[in-house]
């Protein structure tokens, strides 16, 4: 779907407080309520917007430590492992990859203990033949905006 301007503008809106009413961003954008009302909904209809929801500090929830883990999978077993590894509660991104690695998985977890448990399971799952574990020393930036130019 090709976003206009005023797409763009009202995503950036919402990026900014989700549960802004459509009549305050069509204040801002200099619009009708009406108008801004249809362009939100054609953005959830077409897929742009996915959902709405909290952004939650992990942190204040109590998971303290995050790990990448990188995976080499048999090719036969990817889309299984794949699938294991979405259904896990703690993998919160799953990326397939090109290259040395098959997929990577972004893990949260209460403690070190926690964390160490959730490697070992994903160690285990039918297919997993190698596994990189790099636990987060520092969270330099996390952004779940994407640049809308």
């Amino acid at each position: 779907m090709e976003l206009d301007d005023l797409d763009r503008r009202i995503l950036n809106l919402l990026y900014e407080d989700g549960r802004m009413s459509y009549a305050e961003i069509g204040r801002r954008l200099q619009a009708s309520e009406n108008t801004i009302r249809m362009r939100v909904e054609k953005l959830v209809k077409k897929g742009v917007i996915r959902r709405f929801a909290a952004l939650v500090d992990p942190r204040a929830v109590g998971l303290n430590n995050s790990a990448a883990v990188m995976l080499r999978i048999d090719p036969e077993r990817l889309e299984n492992v794949l699938k294991e590894l979405a259904d896990m509660r703690e993998v919160y991104n799953i990326y397939q990859l090109s290259g040395d690695y098959d997929a990577i998985a972004v893990i949260m977890c209460r403690d070190l203990q926690h964390l160490q448990n959730v490697v070992l399971d994903i160690k285990k799952l039918k297919g997993v033949n190698d596994v990189n574990t790099l636990i987060t020393l520092k969270v330099v930036k996390a952004e779940l905006r994407y640049a809308l130019q």
